[in-house]
């Protein structure tokens, strides 16, 4: 019998790579024109990041009373992990850095009382930053609501709850039940959360309608991205028994799903749509040209396919992108510039223009 280890599911400070290596002045020069500026403290936040680590095939551990060995198979195809079999790479997928509707602040989570929790302070200037949650929070988002969608841990389950995001500590619970629910989405109207339910199956994502209760199964998949003037669809990853991360675009209502981008040598985690619905961020993996190893980057491309293009280039992780609400600028999640591996969220400048001389 094949049993399923479940990894990746754990928030981490640094990168699980094979060796430590520090990127405190090293330059890519492929990131020139972005404008990259650091936009948190590095001396007063311990910000949170996904993890990278070497994919396991298999993990023997010695039965009961030392009678034979039970090996526990990694089936990536059934987990909510980035992988790329090419690259010997896995990674969180945990959304960790959300922007408010008006773009004026930036939420994050950071690793507080040996619990992870969100943060919120202004997004264009250092400042302090205000503690919204006190439980232990692993992925989140920012609605056009006002609240702050979250997967809270409670033991070994993990529930869809929300808080406003900017006052009160009146906390909401969505879902329940022996179940590992995580990285919510609010529809723009507030009516439906969407997110990812993981169970012996493999993921799939879910709709809670906030009116009756009401728990929809929509389509195989995790890490739901919402389209703001189509309702029915969503951007979400699918993890493929060729061993790559590739996104979907999928109608869940009409059961029509397309291949949005898909690679031989990269796979793509994280999509997240630009204000303009032309555009998808998304972390990939690629090989350094500075280190020589996989690492992972922030990539653009277009909705229909069309565009891919490599955004950063540093050898640290870069991960968690997220638009500025105005379309001209990225925030990501990033470990670059720090000689002890710390993450802090910075800004980069995105353009047509500086797409088109690449």
């Amino acid at each position: 019998m094949r049993k399923i280890l479940y990894l990746g599911f754990v928030l981490t400070l640094v990168s699980c790579s094979s060796s430590k290596q520090v990127f405190t002045e090293m330059y890519a020069p492929e990131e020139s024109g972005l404008n990259l500026v650091k936009v948190t403290d590095d001396t007063s936040n311990s910000i949170l990041a996904g993890s990278t680590y070497k994919p396991a095939k298999y993990v023997k551990n010695t039965g009961i009373f030392g009678f034979g060995t039970i090996a526990y198979y990694a089936d990536y195809t059934r987990q909510a992990v980035g992988y790329s079999k090419q690259g010997n790479l896995a990674w969180n997928v945990n959304r960790l850095l959300a922007i408010s509707p008006d773009g004026r602040k930036l939420a994050y989570a950071t690793d507080l009382n040996e619990s992870s929790n969100i943060m919120v302070r202004n997004a264009n200037s250092q400042g302090v930053a205000t503690q919204r949650t006190f439980r232990n929070v692993h992925s989140f988002s920012w609605g056009d609501d006002g609240n702050l969608y979250f997967s809270d841990t409670n033991g070994s389950n993990r529930y869809i709850c929300s808080i406003n995001a900017e006052a009160g500590s009146m906390m909401s619970q969505l879902t329940n039940g022996n179940v590992m629910d995580m990285d919510p989405v609010s529809s723009g109207d507030g009516k439906k959360v969407f997110f990812t339910r993981l169970t012996d199956q493999g993921t799939a994502i879910w709709s809670l309608d906030r009116e009756t209760g009401t728990l929809t199964l929509c389509a195989r998949g995790f890490s739901p991205c919402l389209i703001k003037n189509d309702p029915d669809s969503f951007y979400c990853v699918r993890n493929s028994t060729d061993g790559r991360s590739e996104i979907w675009h999928v109608n869940y209502v009409k059961g029509q799903e397309s291949l949005v981008v898909s690679d031989q040598m990269r796979s793509f985690t994280n999509p997240c749509l630009s204000p303009d619905g032309k555009w998808l961020l998304c972390v990939g993996n690629s090989v350094s040209s500075i280190s020589k190893e996989e690492n992972l980057d922030v990539f653009v491309i277009r909705t229909d396919g069309t565009r891919l293009t490599q955004l950063t280039y540093h050898p640290a992780t870069d991960t968690c992108p997220v638009w500025a609400m105005d379309g001209r600028s990225i925030y990501f999640i990033s470990s670059r510039a720090n000689k002890d591996q710390r993450y802090n969220v910075w800004r980069m400048n995105f353009s047509l223009e500086s797409l088109a001389s690449r």
